[in-house]
């Protein structure tokens, strides 16, 4: 693997750590990440509320809010549909709250997996319709290319909004409204990159402020920072870039998230092992929450989420978050299966081609699971995967792409192929018809190879900086801390240490696939783990390189500086 040290121009280093009196070593991660200026560099570290833009900036907000008013106004049936991920569910319980909060009584409506389909489909549409009379349809998360769905809506007489982030695989008039950023000229604004959960937040705060403004007595009694927590949650669960407004709603959903929890997610922090005493980070939201919350959806249930976090119980809450555990276990058992599975099918019949399309039907191919086991596929073969799910007549599954391949652009091409697709340049959906299959294999694998010529860069391991071994320290961490929380566009750094010596022999763990061990750092040592790496276990008399990561380890009620092993080499 090829490490690559990031390059700082000393002038913006000097000039950031001198005026902000904050160390050298954070002043080169800020000039790692692009931010080269002062004023930038202190927004990044000081993410504040009062930066957030006026929410009536997004185009079509006025509009949204105006219709939303109105049903307030005249006591309106609305119906809220979610896309059953993390961002769905949040952006469908933020709202939802909210209105409720005003005085309505929204119903809502989360899609089925297995039987209707990712968003606003017909099927959807039909169920919900049938829960009474609708005069408003908010889509959340989903619906901006449903032009059929948008237009039977109009012709029943139900006004639609529409609240997403995805990008539209065509131009069409549509008489809905619309609030999408994506839909509009990339002019760098700090929403720009927001999710749904973000753009839900966006959009309460502008109803809260409309209402404000004529003096309507409820919007002073809600505040808009009790959506904080379900924003954040869902911001860092569906892998927006963490900066501007993403940065912020994600800082503060944290917070609020840790400190002023709902019931519902207490209950899931105590069902996910979350330590009171612990600081509350993005990792945990990306490997403890967000599962445990896109398991149901993935097994067909997310309704168990969506009444969790609408919960007020604290028994009910507990129950739910237990069998929102119980379904993480059985996602679990079922991704292993399916991944042993999808990887052997990819190496044998994809070992030499740019990407890979696996299919398979049983027990363990599950539609729900198949986007998880392609992200896996395409970082383990370091290239584009498509996994798919098949029944009697279809194939329903997921991509996962890498750098320099937009899947967008890659399934455009095959579209003749398929009969539902979409998502992000790194990560879609599609269905297909079975008799497809073969000839979408090829014509995708032909695209990929177009678009690359059929090769990628090879893999590497980005440092942030070198540091000595006197400088692991805990005013390191205090640093890194600084950056946090850490996501997309904003990765946690990786540094490296080069010409050390390991402290002492390095021990097996656990099931004898990790290992630890520690350096010195001066008049003491600190601890060390490597994960998933005991097939390759550095010599302790030899000079090596070490790259990691630096995090806090609590275990007993203290914590601990840990270095967390990302790669070694024998130093030149």
């Amino acid at each position: 693997m090829l490490w690559v040290e990031d390059q700082h121009e000393e002038g913006p280093v000097e000039e950031i750590s001198q005026t902000l009196s904050i160390s050298k070593i954070l002043s080169k991660f800020l000039v790692s990440l692009g931010i080269n200026e002062v004023e930038s560099a202190k927004k990044f570290l000081n993410p504040k509320l009062a930066y957030l833009s006026d929410p009536f900036d997004i185009p079509g907000m006025a509009l949204a809010v105006d219709r939303i008013v109105k049903a307030i106004d005249n006591k309106e049936k609305i119906l809220l549909i979610g896309d059953y991920d993390v961002d769905g569910i949040t952006s469908t319980v933020i709202v939802k709250k909210n209105l409720i909060a005003l005085g309505l009584n929204p119903m809502h409506i989360t899609p089925k997996r297995k039987t209707e389909g990712y968003g606003l489909t017909k099927e959807v549409l039909n169920r919900g319709l049938k829960m009474g009379p609708i005069n408003l349809v908010i889509a959340l998360d989903c619906g901006t290319n449903s032009k059929e769905e948008g237009e039977s809506l109009h012709a029943r007489g139900i006004d639609l909004i529409i609240v997403d982030h995805h990008q539209a695989k065509e131009k069409f008039e549509s008489q809905s409204i619309q609030i999408n950023p994506h839909l509009h000229e990339n002019k760098g604004e700090p929403w720009r990159f927001l999710c749904t959960a973000g753009l839900a937040f966006k959009l309460v705060h502008a109803i809260l402020k409309h209402l404000r403004q004529k003096g309507v007595k409820k919007a002073f009694e809600i505040n808009p920072k009790d959506s904080l927590a379900l924003a954040g949650l869902g911001t860092i669960a569906d892998l927006v870039p963490l900066r501007d407004e993403n940065r912020i709603l994600a800082s503060f959903g944290l917070k609020y998230l840790k400190e002023k929890p709902s019931v519902g997610l207490h209950a899931l922090l105590a069902q996910a092992n979350i330590l009171s005493n612990s600081i509350l980070d993005s990792e945990d939201v990306a490997f403890k929450i967000a599962p445990r919350i896109n398991a149901c959806g993935r097994l067909d249930d997310a309704e168990v989420a969506t009444s969790l976090l609408l919960e007020t119980d604290q028994e009910k809450s507990k129950l739910l978050a237990q069998s929102m555990n119980d379904y993480n276990e059985e996602r679990k058992g079922i991704e292993s299966k399916l991944t042993e599975n999808a990887l052997q099918q990819a190496k044998n019949s994809f070992s030499n081609r740019p990407a890979a399309v696996v299919c398979g039907q049983g027990e363990y191919w599950n539609p729900g699971v198949v986007g998880i086991v392609a992200g896996k596929l395409s970082s383990s073969l370091g290239k584009p995967c498509i996994v798919l799910a098949q029944t009697d007549n279809e194939c329903k599954g997921s991509g996962r792409g890498v750098e320099g391949v937009n899947l967008v652009h890659s399934l455009a091409q095959c579209a003749k192929f398929l009969s539902h697709w979409g998502g992000h340049p790194a990560a879609v959906g599609l269905t297909l018809p079975k008799h497809n299959l073969e000839a979408f294999k090829e014509e995708f694998i032909k695209v990929v190879e177009n678009d690359t010529g059929g090769s990628f860069p090879e893999q590497s391991l980005r440092i942030a900086t070198t540091v000595k071994q006197e400088e692991v320290q805990e005013s390191l961490l205090d640093d890194l801390r600084n950056l946090a929380p850490f996501g997309q566009d904003n990765p946690e750094p990786i540094l490296a240490i080069k010409k050390i010596r390991l402290a002492n022999e390095p021990k097996k763990i656990g099931t004898g696939s990790h290992f630890r061990f520690s350096i010195h750092n001066g008049s003491s040592a600190i601890a060390g783990i490597a994960w998933n790496m005991s097939d390759r276990i550095p010599p302790t008399s030899t000079d090596l390189d070490l790259a990691f990561r630096l995090r806090w380890n609590y275990w007993n009620g203290r914590k601990n500086p840990q270095i967390i092993l990302e790669n070694w080499r024998v130093s030149n």
